[in-house]
C-alpha cells in the first residue's frame, strides 16, 4: 500500500457532527449578572458623562447567554470610542456595548474621577 493511501485511513473522523462545539460550549462557565452599588453606579455615570467619541478607554461589561439571558459572562475590551448614545449603547472598535450592561469604565481620561468602592 503506498504512503497517500496508507494516511488516509488515520484521518481523522466526526461521527457525531456539531459534537465538538457542544462540549466546547458546555466548558464555558457563566453566572449571573452582579448588581452595582449605588457609588458604583455614580461613578460610572459621571464617567459616561466626560465619554466622548476618540477616546481610548477599556470597558468591562456583562454579555448574556444566548441560551439564558440571567447567566452570561463578563469580558473587558480595550479600544477607541467609535460610538456613544448615553441611553442606547457604546461601540467600542466593531463591538456594540449596551449601556446597561457596562460595570467599569476605565482609562488616562478617568484618572480625575476617583471614588472608593
Amino acid at each position: 500500500m503506498d504512503v497517500g493511501r496508507r494516511a488516509k485511513q488515520f484521518a481523522p473522523f466526526a461521527a457525531l457532527r456539531g459534537l465538538d462545539e457542544t462540549i466546547r460550549q458546555q466548558e464555558i462557565i457563566y453566572e449571573p449578572k452582579r448588581d452595582l452599588s449605588e457609588e458604583k453606579k455614580n461613578e460610572l455615570d459621571m464617567k459616561l458623562r466626560i465619554l466622548a467619541y476618540g477616546m481610548k478607554i477599556q470597558a468591562t461589561y456583562f454579555q448574556k447567554s444566548w441560551k439564558n439571558p440571567l447567566i452570561g459572562q463578563y469580558h473587558t475590551l480595550s479600544g477607541t470610542v467609535e460610538f456613544f448614545d448615553p441611553s442606547v449603547h457604546l461601540r467600542i472598535d466593531d463591538t456594540e456595548i449596551q449601556i446597561q450592561d457596562i460595570c467599569d469604565l476605565t482609562g488616562d481620561v478617568f484618572e480625575t474621577i476617583e471614588i472608593s468602592c
